[in-house]
């Protein structure tokens, strides 16, 4: 699989249909844990300077380019990116996918009855589709427990949304006990699923202004994040730029 290097994260160079045909294809396999992470500005800000979770992303099986400035920086370094692959856009043809193979899909986080309405609402689409969710307040001395309740469940493809970098923490932290063939990491997911968020228009989309719709909804906890953080991606951007250009 082709990647491209973006803030010292690699990103694949694949577009949603090839995301989902690949998860689906790892729920056959049970030899390990294989993961899955969406790579935007934030978290290529956050890499910069958590070295864990810069080696996380640059270990996991799969990085697809969650953010369309990660698109667009892909095509700048010489890898046509076909398009954005968010979690939200790749939910519902994956959970179409997993109903008609028989796998199942654990939700975990968000805050309570969050992921059960989002599950709901998959459900309601593909009536097939086997699913649990547990919301991600629970306290530190039961997750054991949940491990063991995702493993039972027989979980083809578990969902970690605690947000960055907690949800990548956790994975490593029980990496080893999860009997999952697939962890994705996905944030927020959960929140646009339930419709507990609501979607911004497809040309804000297309024009890579999510981000300011989200701004809009949640002015004060993610004007920061994008305000500050938007301009700290572009001068990593420009950084690497410079630095490929006197290599060569």
């Amino acid at each position: 699989m082709r990647s491209v290097e973006v803030v010292d994260l690699r990103v694949d160079v694949v577009g949603i249909r090839q995301v989902v045909d690949e998860l689906i294809e790892w729920t056959g396999r049970t030899d390990r844990v294989r993961v899955a992470v969406g790579v935007n500005a934030h978290v290529c800000n956050m890499a910069a300077k958590d070295a864990m979770l810069r080696e996380f992303v640059r270990a996991a099986d799969l990085a697809y380019a969650d953010g369309q400035s990660i698109v667009w920086a892909g095509r700048i370094f010489g890898a046509k990116i076909p398009e954005r692959v968010a979690t939200t856009d790749i939910i519902f043809p994956l959970s179409s996918a997993a109903a008609a193979a028989g796998r199942r899909i654990f939700f975990y986080g968000s805050a309570p009855g969050v992921a059960e309405r989002a599950a709901a609402r998959l459900v309601a689409i593909e009536p097939d589709l086997q699913i649990e969710v547990a919301n991600g307040f629970i306290p530190k001395s039961e997750v054991a427990e949940l491990v063991q309740r995702i493993n039972d469940f027989g979980t083809d493809m578990l969902f970690v949304g605690l947000g960055d970098p907690l949800q990548q923490q956790w994975i490593e932290e029980w990496r080893e006990e999860l009997r999952v063939p697939v962890v994705l990491t996905c944030g927020g997911l959960f929140d646009w699923t339930s419709g507990n968020n609501r979607r911004p228009p497809e040309w804000m989309v297309k024009a890579g202004l999510e981000w300011f719709w989200r701004v809009l909804i949640e002015p004060r906890r993610l004007a920061r994040r994008y305000l500050l953080g938007n301009p700290a991606f572009i001068y990593r951007l420009l950084g690497q730029y410079l630095r490929e250009r006197r290599a060569g």
